[in-house]
């Protein structure tokens, strides 16, 4: 039965109110035929990776020459950031199994720059097998942003960059909980006369310190650390999974005396060690904050709870 002008016409007219909700809501829509390993449709994704549709058809076509296991990987890394690959394989294998799924990724196109996106994927069924899948991507790099934004006030020292005295605790704490074969440091630092820099210099040279202090902090341990600002001049680390004691020795060494331009200035420091002085973080940080108050009678120094002597 030949198509009418109207028929056309109407045609259009959905395809183009698509497109445009597309456009505003900042989406795409795309299709894979399962069975064929083949993408079939991907519409607005100029919107979003600025690449056309017909673009990254054509990119990914030669992938369904492939087995399953290098199609997947292929596509994976056509489309998404590596650290998301796990994610994605999860995703992939809900699909799979008939189940339909929503993550968050990392995504590009056709060599365009990583976006963070979400994903809702459905399966389309038949005698109980994905034979196809329609998919909805949404850019909320936005929101993304805004997210990260709130999370960084909520977690960080908005002078140090440090995590906070709350999140610091509450972090260290999980950390603690029944991990008792590994071996953990709580730190305690102390900035000595920090008073008389203030006095001395103003108050703008002592937050000046104050920050060189954090970033040699940053600087002296470890990504898996947990290093904050607990109040004042005051530091709190948790060093986690000590392998040799030397080595912590070494690291508080370093700090005990530090060296920025134009200043030199020395801390106090404390040390209780998990599990053998305590189990608990309120137990460990009275433990260390002891070992600190022997350590500032003579300043430039740091001192094990284990080793004072009421310990």
């Amino acid at each position: 039965m030949p198509v009418t002008n109207n028929e056309f016409n109407e045609e259009q007219l959905y395809k183009q109110r698509l497109r445009i909700a597309l456009k505003t809501a900042r989406i795409c829509v795309f299709e894979v035929d399962l069975s064929r390993q083949l993408y079939t449709f991907f519409e607005n994704a100029e919107d979003i990776f600025g690449v056309s549709g017909d673009t990254i058809l054509r990119d990914v076509q030669p992938y369904s020459e492939l087995d399953p296991f290098h199609y997947q990987q292929s596509v994976t890394s056509y489309f998404s950031h590596p650290d998301d690959e796990k994610v994605i394989a999860e995703a992939f294998h809900s699909i799979l199994s008939g189940i339909p799924a929503t993550y968050e990724a990392r995504m590009r196109a056709g060599g365009s720059n990583y976006i963070w996106c979400k994903i809702d994927v459905t399966p389309i069924m038949e005698n109980d097998r994905a034979v196809k899948m329609i998919g909805v991507i949404t850019d909320i790099t936005s929101s993304k942003k805004r997210a990260d934004h709130l999370m960084k006030e909520v977690r960080l020292d908005n002078f140090t960059g440090l995590y906070n005295k709350k999140y610091a605790t509450l972090a260290i704490e999980q950390a603690l909980a029944g991990n008792f074969e590994q071996k953990h440091a709580l730190v305690l630092v102390d900035i000595d006369n920090f008073k008389v820099i203030n006095d001395t210099y103003g108050h703008a040279e002592g937050d000046k310190v104050l920050k060189a202090m954090s970033s040699e902090l940053k600087n002296q341990f470890r990504k898996s650390d947990i290093i904050s600002r607990f109040g004042g001049d005051e530091y709190l680390i948790l060093i986690r999974d000590i392998f040799d004691t030397d080595w912590l020795c070494d690291k508080l060494s370093k700090i005990v005396k530090c060296s920025h331009s134009p200043y030199v200035y020395t801390n106090s420091i404390g040390v209780s060690i998990f599990p053998e002085d305590a189990l608990t973080f309120e137990e460990l940080f009275l433990k260390a904050d002891k070992a600190l108050y022997y350590s500032k009678k003579d300043k430039a120094c740091y001192n094990f709870f284990s080793s004072i002597p009421e310990a």
